[in-house]
């Protein structure tokens, strides 16, 4: 993947003469290039400026950006990967004159061949814009699940967008100032609903969205939607069948996502899908699959047994990036400059530490399970959803909410105490059938840390429902659908596009000019995971149960059957007690919090008190209420405050006028 910027301004101008516009789009593309380091290029057209910055991967020689249909003059700047652009070259070679190997090339010739509606024919992750002088409008494009990240905002002469924010800021097209609205839906949703940021004035372009700018005007349309589960069909006879589709879909998958002019690799976490990618890649290079994985000092964290057993059985190249508590502290900043968001998580900074390791052994791509667990509900809350329903059928039971203490055995304080599980377990049990009954729970944790907000920001959101805006935007007939489809087309929406593609993937990943596939989100396959029965998914209480059964011939038992173990980190032990280190010791410091805004910096004091005497293990609500002040405080310090773009890097930028 790469990085993409630019803008657009009234025609006729002689824009090539005006350095004004040339230092402009250098100092956007010279702000991503740690998306792109092989190559930072611009260029300055009659109505819009476009720059890229590289990361070479497929057709390292020919495939350099902006590129410009030299028939037409339509130019493009793209990130991500048309993994059936092969495909695609046969189809439209008979009428286009390609003249380079490229993937890019191959969305230029589609859109020259048949316009804005070729991107439905895409199989892969993207974020585009293209600039069509024909009739002066300028396309924006995003691909299905919302892989690839792109942002945009008004300006007085037209439109700016970019890969990422900072470079909006870097253009000056926006001043950093924090969204209240955004800050507090990532707070309670875990990341923003797009078209919200937490950036004021800045939006995202939606998951599978398409944009046209056209002057000041913008016209969006959605290409592609998620299916939507049928839980009245049967599971009985189609389990065979399903399973040999399943792994032509998934081995084609892997196929695609390994193509590449530079070696590719995988993460490899121990777990189902992570080990059933690896397994797939490694059947499809002959035995030369490098893979990683990371390492927690706590014991509660660590998977490295299994990771150990997955690498032997599958005779990979095995490398792995040990994490502890200050490791993820020193992380962390760099995390928050990157992700661009309020978090509640640490989970991206071991991340950011392992696409590091990937990258300083020269490796540009990684393949990952991520996934799998949305649509072939391998997550608890799936199992959770499905027993509150149960118990909703009879309230008054005491044996049915006793079912619900199996889901977390890595969370023992949820086991100590019966009552308080099932008050906690029993919110909205009364309305079994509302559209966020499965995230009700969810929500209503991050909702406490509202407590702690400033009088000010609280007075700022008064009124502000991130929970109604995800209902309110719900379709028709996911309302009307059963309680796990509602819970998977929720789970896609906020969770998977907003925070695990986003924080959690790309900004990680990226940060590092690490390049991120994921067979799993390729559309056919999510398309035949929400075309089957539920008892393929989940059987009684057992997850990804098909996923499983393809797993028996790919991987050992005890991996193939191993109990899904959800990817966290630490938190308490990297920002407070005696080896916190001295930004962490800033950020929750009473005079920090006001300055930031948002929450209370009396109330922040005695929160981070009571975590420091906790020895690292307070209750999980507190934990995601430091971790999103002191992530707030360092968007304040690090982009709000000041952000200032590398001069040598701007220099190294080319732009030129054709």
């Amino acid at each position: 993947m790469c990085g993409i910027a630019g803008y657009t301004f009234a025609r006729g101008l002689p824009v090539g003469e005006h350095p004004a516009h040339a230092a402009r789009l250098a100092r956007m593309t010279a702000s991503l290039r740690h998306r792109g380091p092989d190559a930072q290029r611009g260029v300055l057209l009659d109505g819009a400026a476009l720059g890229h910055a590289r990361l070479a991967i497929v057709d390292v020689e020919g495939g350099r950006q902006p590129m410009i249909d030299h028939a037409t003059g339509v130019a493009v700047v793209y990130n991500g990967e048309i993994y059936n652009h092969v495909e695609l070259r046969e189809r439209w070679g008979g009428s286009y004159a390609f003249r380079t190997r490229s993937d890019t090339e191959v969305l230029l010739a589609g859109y020259v061949r048949e316009g804005i509606d070729a991107v439905s024919r895409f199989v892969g992750q993207f974020a585009f814009a293209i600039f069509d002088p024909r009739d002066g409008a300028t396309w924006l494009g995003r691909d299905r699940v919302g892989i690839c990240p792109l942002y945009y905002t008004r300006t007085p002469e037209g439109w700016a967008f970019a890969s990422e924010i900072k470079a909006l800021m870097a253009g000056g097209h926006v001043k950093a100032a924090l969204d209240a609205v955004g800050v507090h839906q990532s707070i309670r949703l875990w990341s923003p609903l797009a078209p919200r940021t937490c950036f004021r004035d800045v939006l995202a372009l939606p998951p599978a969205h398409v944009a046209r700018l056209d002057g000041r005007r913008i016209a969006l349309s959605r290409y592609w939607d998620l299916p939507i589960p049928n839980p009245a069909r049967a599971s009985s006879g189609q389990e065979g069948p399903a399973s040999r589709r399943l792994a032509e879909l998934l081995a084609d998958a892997v196929h695609l996502t390994l193509r590449a002019d530079v070696p590719v690799s995988a993460y490899l976490s121990g777990g189902l899908d992570s080990s059933l990618v690896s397994a797939l890649a490694q059947r499809e290079l002959g035995g030369s699959l490098q893979t990683f994985s990371m390492s927690f000092a706590r014991p509660e964290y660590d998977e490295a047994p299994f990771q150990r057993q997955a690498a032997r059985a599958l005779r990979t190249d095995h490398r792995v990036a040990a994490v502890d508590d200050a490791d993820i502290a020193a992380l962390l900043p760099r995390v928050v400059w990157h992700g661009e968001q309020v978090l509640i998580r640490s989970a991206p900074a071991p991340l950011l530490g392992l696409s590091g390791l990937v990258r300083s052994t020269g490796t540009k791509v990684v393949l990952t399970g991520e996934g799998a667990d949305e649509f072939f509900w391998g997550y608890d809350l799936f199992k959770e959803t499905k027993l509150r329903a149960f118990w909703a059928r009879q309230p008054a039971s005491r044996l049915r909410p006793a079912l619900l203490s199996r889901l977390y055995p890595y969370m023992p304080r949820m086991r100590q105490s019966p009552e308080v599980m099932s008050q906690f377990y029993g919110i909205g049990l009364d309305r079994p059938d509302a559209p966020a009954f499965s995230h009700q729970l969810r929500w209503a944790a991050t909702g406490r840390i509202a407590r702690l907000f400033s009088p000010s920001f609280a007075g700022a959101v008064e009124g502000s429902d991130p929970p109604g805006d995800v209902v309110a935007a719900m379709p028709p007939d996911v309302a009307r659908s059963g309680p796990l489809a509602r819970a998977q087309y929720i789970e896609a929406q906020t969770l998977l596009s907003g925070y695990l593609l986003s924080a959690q993937g790309d900004r990680v990943l990226l940060g590092n000019s690490v390049e991120g596939r994921f067979p799993f989100l390729d559309h056919r396959v999510i398309e035949f995971a929400c075309a089957l029965p539920e008892g393929l998914k989940l059987r009684v209480l057992v997850e990804k149960y098909l996923l499983r059964r393809l797993a028996r011939d790919l991987l050992p038992p005890s991996l193939a059957e191993r109990t899904k173990q959800p990817y966290r980190a630490p938190v308490v032990g990297a920002l407070v007690g005696p080896s916190a280190p001295d930004w962490a010791r800033r950020a929750l410091s009473r005079d920090a919090v006001d300055e930031a805004g948002v929450f209370s910096g009396e109330k922040i004091e005695r929160l981070a008190a009571h975590a420091a005497a906790s020895g690292g293990h307070e209750t999980e609500g507190n934990a995601m209420a430091l971790m999103a002040v002191a992530s707030a405080h360092l968007l304040h310090e690090r982009l709000v405050r000041g952000f200032e773009v590398p001069s040598a890097d701007v220099r190294a930028v080319e732009v030129s006028a054709p």
